[in-house]
């Protein structure tokens, strides 16, 4: 099924087809899929359905910001220019986190994520504001703070995949799609970051990766730069070297899990 576009003279979100992003999450899942064992495969269909309801919810959604506040898409063009990143990312990331629901709220107990991009009280206070009135912001007012958010970031987000961990860990790690970024360690404190987003580890192998990341948002979200560069990669600054250790500039880190991660 070939999904819409959305067009503006500003400049064009496209989507991709279904079957794109079933035959990259089939890539990912295949490696550790033993011959006689089905199941990471049919795991994989499992979430690539589910992944198309969500795509469906996340564009209905975003096609009603779109028609109530048409600067929206402007905003956006204007926010990832300075950020130095592609609007595409950052669609596809809130896509992923809220489906472009604006009021959105983590509905697990204690959890207070909110927003277009989920963002934990701890973080909306550290920005000046609240979780509760995130949801009363508007969805321009909710981009302006996505960027006060990924400021520190700015130049260092080159791909789909570095736009996520900002969001997902509050740092970016160096490397190729295979990276681990969750558990990055035996603490207690990582193994609870990797079990609020087990939904992550498409292939089940105990650890949540840099493409896995890329993949979650770009399964649900479909939106791809305009002018792609020659590189097919979901992480666009991978390297096939030794992963380098962690950036040690990091800031409050967003990990509880989305409302797209429940079940």
């Amino acid at each position: 099924m070939l999904l819409r576009r959305h067009c503006s003279d500003k400049g064009c979100m496209k989507g991709m087809r279904l079957t794109g992003a079933a035959a990259l999450l089939l890539l990912i899942i295949a490696p550790a899929a033993d011959a006689q064992d089905k199941e990471p495969q049919r795991r994989a269909m499992r979430m690539i359905a589910g992944a198309e309801a969500k795509h469906v919810r996340s564009r209905q959604n975003l096609i009603k910001i779109l028609r109530d506040q048409p600067n929206f898409w402007t905003e956006l063009q204007a926010i990832a220019k300075r950020l130095k990143t592609e609007p595409a990312w950052l669609l596809n990331v809130m896509a992923s986190e809220s489906l472009f629901d604006p009021k959105a709220r983590n509905g697990l107990p204690g959890q207070t994520a909110s927003g277009l991009l989920q963002f934990i009280e701890s973080t909306a206070q550290s920005m000046g504001t609240t979780t509760e009135a995130i949801r009363r912001m508007s969805p321009v007012e909710q981009l302006r703070l996505i960027e006060k958010y990924l400021t520190p970031f700015r130049g260092r987000l080159g791909s789909l995949a570095d736009v996520y961990l900002a969001v997902f860990r509050g740092f970016i790690i160096e490397g190729g799609e295979a990276s681990v970024i969750a558990p990055l360690d035996n603490s207690n404190k990582e193994w609870r970051i990797y079990s609020l987003n087990r939904w992550l580890d498409f292939n089940g192998d105990g650890k949540i990766t840099k493409g896995e990341l890329a993949l979650a948002a770009l399964t649900i979200g479909r939106f791809q730069p305009v002018a792609a560069g020659p590189s097919k990669s979901l992480n666009r600054n991978s390297t096939d070297g030794p992963d380098r250790k962690s950036e040690t500039r990091r800031t409050r880190s967003i990990y509880v899990r989305s409302l797209n991660g429940q079940k």
